[in-house]
């Protein structure tokens, strides 16, 4: 009997596990579920703590899907006023960098051309002067149909007017129904197991909720101290560049240098001293980061060692683009708690026995 809800057990974990090979598979099921993930992640404290307000209000039990609603609203709001405070002039000053694109990088090759001719202490081989070359060149191939593509890229979630309404009914539902989901499926396996399946779905949504609301609010940080920084220095385009520093803090490690690159350009089209100015704030800022707002914000949420995380960012980019080093971090993070479970699995299941007999 106890072979074969052994057996039982494995093959269910099995199905499981090509049931998420399938959904990742399919790329236009798995983004919206993705998106609506993140959403629900945002939303529930928001949801939480409409419910305790209302309870108190009305001294009655009030339907959760008021709540929700509520939220929902809350967050529209939020987004309306982002939008007339930040999105007009931010859209102003891409269509600007847009039209100024060409001049300013043909003066920040000038500046880098006199740099590398000009007899300086620093010898620089010729292999990684190729490689900033080539990497010159691609970028400059991409130009205006490059930013283009990439404020594009930006709004890419709602790309569709499908996906744009399936969205927030998904959204909807993990944020009604998410618990119930979960011990749903958790009821699928003998009742031996579902204490330690209990507990895996309870870190796992730690971690991600946690690991979600923590790199919103380092981004929101970062991109606010940048565009501060950027402004009283008088680097053009501040909102670009502080967005671009919001959107590469989500990539680790190498996030923040790629978003340093293009404000110390355009500090260089201005003058070497503020390109110069420019790279010193970055590094002061990257300290900052690392040294005093990831451990306020994030605590030991994500407990992965450096390499570890250099590593899976260089699988998940070469699997998945951009998308995959977003994502490196918080699937590492949870292949990591399901490593941990299975590890330990004769543990759990020695526990499970005791509690629940062994039959």
């Amino acid at each position: 009997m106890s072979m074969y809800k052994e057996s039982q057990f494995w093959l269910r974990v099995v199905l499981a596990i090509l049931a998420a090979i399938l959904f990742f598979s399919v790329h236009n099921v798995y983004w919206p579920v993705i998106v609506s993930l993140i959403i629900t992640f945002i939303l529930i404290p928001v949801r939480d703590m409409v419910q305790k307000g209302l309870m108190r209000l009305t001294r009655r039990n009030i339907p959760i899907d008021i709540s929700i609603l509520i939220s929902f609203a809350i967050l529209i709001f939020v987004l309306s006023v982002l939008t007339n405070i930040i999105l007009r002039p931010l859209v102003e000053q891409v269509n600007l960098l847009a039209v100024n694109f060409n001049t300013l990088w043909d003066k920040s090759v000038t500046i880098i051309t006199q740099i590398e001719n000009e007899q300086t202490q620093f010898y620089i081989p010729d292999q990684v002067k190729s490689v900033i070359n080539d990497a010159f060149a691609k970028v400059g191939n991409y130009g205006v149909d490059g930013i283009s593509n990439f404020v594009k890229s930006l709004f890419a979630i709602a790309g569709t007017v499908v996906q744009f309404f399936v969205v927030p009914i998904i959204t909807f539902y993990f944020m009604k129904d998410g618990g119930r989901m979960v011990r749903s499926f958790i009821c699928l396996y003998p009742i031996e197991y579902r204490l330690q399946l209990d507990v895996l779905f309870n870190e796992i949504q730690h971690v991600l909720s946690s690991y979600i609301r923590g790199q919103l609010t380092m981004s929101c940080i970062i991109a606010t101290l940048t565009f501060c920084g950027m402004w009283i220095m008088g680097v053009p385009y501040p909102m670009v560049i502080g967005l671009l520093a919001a959107v590469t803090e989500w990539i680790p490690i190498v996030g923040p240098i790629v978003g340093a690159i293009p404000a110390i350009l355009l500090g260089a089209t201005v003058s070497l001293s503020l390109a110069v100015k420019v790279l010193i704030f970055y590094i002061v800022i990257q300290q900052i980061d690392s040294h005093i707002i990831m451990p306020q914000v994030m605590g030991a949420v994500i407990s992965l060692h450096p390499v570890v995380i250099i590593i899976a960012l260089l699988i998940g980019g070469t699997l998945f683009g951009i998308a995959g080093m977003v994502l490196t971090v918080p699937v590492t993070a949870v292949l990591q708690i399901l490593c941990r479970h299975l590890w330990f699995y004769n543990t759990y299941k020695t526990k499970a026995m005791n509690t629940y007999g062994k039959n």
